[in-house]
This record gives C-alpha cells, sequence and structure tokens, in this order.
C-alpha cells in the first residue's frame, strides 16, 4: 500500500515537475524587466528629466528676454545642459541597477522553486517508499524506531532492557 502511495506522490510530481522546472528555469535565466516595461521605465526616467530641464531652459528665455539682457542666456544655457547630462546619466544608471536588482531578485526565485521543486518530488515519495505497515502504525502510534529496537530487545532477553533502552 505505501510503495503505491509513494508511487503516486512520485507519478504527480513528475507531472508538475516539467512545467514548473520551465518556469523556474526562465527566472533563472531572466534579463530582468521585460523589454516593453524597461522602455516605458526609461521613457518615463528620462522624460521626467528632459521637462524639468526644458522649462528651465524656457524661463532663462523669458528672462532674457523680460530683462532684455540676453548677455547671460549661452552660460546658463551651458550651466543647464551639463546638469541636464549629468542628471540624465544618474537617471539612466538608476534605471540600468533596478534592473539588475529585479534580474537578480528573479533568478533566486527561480532557483528557490528548483530547489523546493526537487524537495517536494523527492521527498514524499522517499519518505513513503519501502515503508511496511509496521513502521507506518509504530510512527502513527508515536514511537521512533530506537524505542521499537528496545522492546524487540526486551522480548528477546527474556525481560530485561536493552542497553540504553527503557
Amino acid at each position: 500500500m505505501t510503495n503505491e502511495t509513494a508511487q503516486g506522490y512520485g507519478s504527480n510530481a513528475a507531472n508538475l515537475y516539467g512545467p514548473l522546472t520551465y518556469q523556474a528555469q526562465s527566472l533563472v535565466n531572466s534579463k530582468g524587466y521585460a523589454p516593453a516595461d524597461l522602455a516605458a521605465i526609461t521613457n518615463a526616467g528620462m522624460g521626467g528629466v528632459n521637462a524639468a530641464f526644458g522649462s528651465a531652459s524656457d524661463q532663462v528665455a523669458r528672462t532674457a528676454a523680460r530683462s532684455g539682457n540676453p548677455a547671460s542666456v549661452g552660460a546658463e544655457q551651458d550651466a543647464l545642459a551639463r546638469s541636464k547630462g549629468i542628471a540624465g546619466g544618474q537617471e539612466a544608471g538608476n534605471i540600468q541597477i533596478a534592473n539588475a536588482q529585479e534580474k537578480d531578485t528573479q533568478r533566486q526565485q527561480g532557483l528557490n522553486l528548483l530547489n523546493s521543486l526537487y524537495g517536494t518530488q523527492v521527498g514524499a515519495q522517499t519518505n513513503l517508499l519501502g515503508l511496511g505497515p509496521g513502521t507506518l502504525n509504530a510512527r502513527a502510534a508515536g514511537q521512533s524506531g530506537a524505542q521499537d529496537f528496545a522492546s524487540i530487545m526486551k522480548g528477546i532477553s527474556g525481560g530485561a532492557a536493552a542497553p540504553g533502552g527503557g
């Protein structure tokens, strides 16, 4: 009976193992965010940087026109361009770091899934394989193997306790 149950566990695990292994492998081999998601994140981040500096540049031009002093416009636009380049580089770097962290998180999830799949597939089957009804009944009654051995030795020796037993 227990061997049939063990074989049933093994069969069920084998049926699930293939598709779940494929999913786990794709997590392990993840490239991070999906390309469309990464593009959207990049567009949003860089768009925010560009919009902020575009507004600042427009403000410099409006101030120069209002004051009638265009002499400082070139220097201010150059300073804005440098700052925009720095901010854009930082934003792009932060997006790449976030993608690398996502890739690592997915890889760890895949490895954990593979580990649990192996443990589940092998564990349930091997826990039952080869156990006879006597062993299962003893386990159900809360007896360990050492207690069973002690009882056997006591019976063989005519009532004397086995060494280390009770």
